[in-house]
């Protein structure tokens, strides 16, 4: 029987981190996918993802993000590639959104630079924006994008440069906890031992999980987002506006639920190209990820992209030129859940339940994931603590 010191299961961006940050410890660790990560079949793809220190989900939040901006240009450094952009953040909207006072909040708290102006101001500061006067916004000049599958790519790169041991393409049917450690079976009829399970499966996570009783105070919820690409065509007035040198990331409460959200096109972003826009939102159906359908029709992409025009002028004339489904797993309380799954299976810990806005911390989480394969209580205190969501007491949202 093989035997590891932990094993990881989901490679996405957390766990492909967390198998990195396990191996460089000098872990004996196997990282296992469904899939062939990066990959486009749960919440880390996309070509882009929002990344910014003023936090208005939780202040709680800046000192993990300032470790994780360090951490990514770190990783960026170290392989010789592109990973974050800084090309600013302008999110807000309606007048007393709680975005900005959020937002206003982390700053003061934590003294970062960010902006406050209206609609009109941010208009005439952002010619790519149409935006109603009264608008109340705020500017953070330091936030930009991460580049997913990038960052993906170079963390499992580490990870095998540090000895992990990498399968793809295996589906995981179930694990029991054995002999002080845990058992995982795979679909092919073997199996592997491990001292310790590390799950991050993300809207995955829930079916790795179903046969612990536990599971169920997680309230676990896996939703479909749509994302869509807008491109230009031959006209290039509509290409320049579209891109970095026109707009930053932008995020609106426009008061009609969920938040319109856009990530200019950028050089070396590949395919597809152009604007990315979507509708950040929270509290949709549960779908499987198994068995959801994964194409987007012309009407759900042509709604999002009229939503968008009313207030990105440029969205107005630019063709829906791919669509893609992502993934949110969602939380009762909308934060992360970072623990051990239960007393009954001390040796499973559970990163998990994202709600969206988890890839900026990608390395940070990968960290307290390696802290947690060497010492369980590590969980429970420094500035990541708050993020211990023990499954008997997470609150309701």
């Amino acid at each position: 029987m093989q035997h590891f010191d932990a094993i990881v299961l989901g490679l996405g961006g957390i766990g492909s981190s967390a198998l990195a940050s396990i191996a460089d410890r000098g872990t004996r660790v196997l990282g296992v996918d469904r899939f062939e990560p990066p990959h486009a079949m749960g919440s880390s793809h996309g070509g882009s993802r929002v990344i910014r220190l003023a936090y208005f989900e939780h202040e709680g939040y800046v000192p993990l993000l300032r470790e994780a901006f360090e951490a990514f240009d770190r990783l960026a450094r170290d392989a010789g590639v592109a990973l974050i952009q800084r090309v600013g953040l302008l999110q807000g909207g309606i007048a007393n959104n709680e975005i900005v006072s959020g937002t206003i909040r982390a700053a003061r708290t934590h003294d970062l630079r960010v902006d406050a102006m209206s609609g009109a101001e941010a208009s005439r500061k952002f010619n790519a924006f149409d935006l109603p006067a009264a608008w109340e916004l705020v500017y953070e000049h330091d936030a930009g994008f991460i580049r997913p599958e990038e960052t993906i790519r170079v963390q499992l790169e580490r990870a095998r440069n540090a000895g992990a041991e990498i399968r793809t393409n295996t589906e995981v049917t179930h694990w029991i906890n054995h002999n002080n450690g845990v058992r995982v079976h795979f679909a092919d009829g073997s199996t592997v031992d491990t001292s310790t399970l590390v799950v991050c499966g993300g809207a995955w996570a829930p079916k790795l999980l179903s046969h612990d009783e536990s599971l169920r105070a997680f309230n676990l919820t896996p939703t479909q987002q749509i994302i869509v690409w807008l491109g230009a065509g031959a006209k290039s007035a509509i290409a320049s506006a579209l891109s970095t040198n026109a707009m930053p990331v932008w995020l609106f409460d426009d008061g009609e639920g969920g938040a319109p959200y856009g990530v200019p096109a950028f050089e070396g972003m590949g395919a597809p190209h152009g604007l990315k826009i979507g509708i950040h939102q929270h509290g949709g159906s549960a779908v499987d990820p198994a068995s959801m359908a994964r194409s987007v029709s012309d009407a759900a992409a042509e709604s999002v992209r009229q939503r968008v025009g009313q207030f990105v002028k440029v969205a107005r004339d630019a063709e829906v030129v791919a669509s893609a489904s992502c993934l949110y797993t969602e939380s009762m309380d909308g934060h992360f859940i970072v623990d051990s799954l239960s007393p009954e299976s001390p040796n499973v810990i559970v990163a998990t339940a994202c709600n969206g806005h988890a890839f900026k911390f990608v390395p940070v989480l990968g960290r307290l994931l390696a802290d947690a394969v060497a010492d369980r209580a590590s969980l429970q205190s420094g500035p990541a603590a708050f993020l211990t969501r023990g499954v008997r007491s997470a609150p309701q949202r």
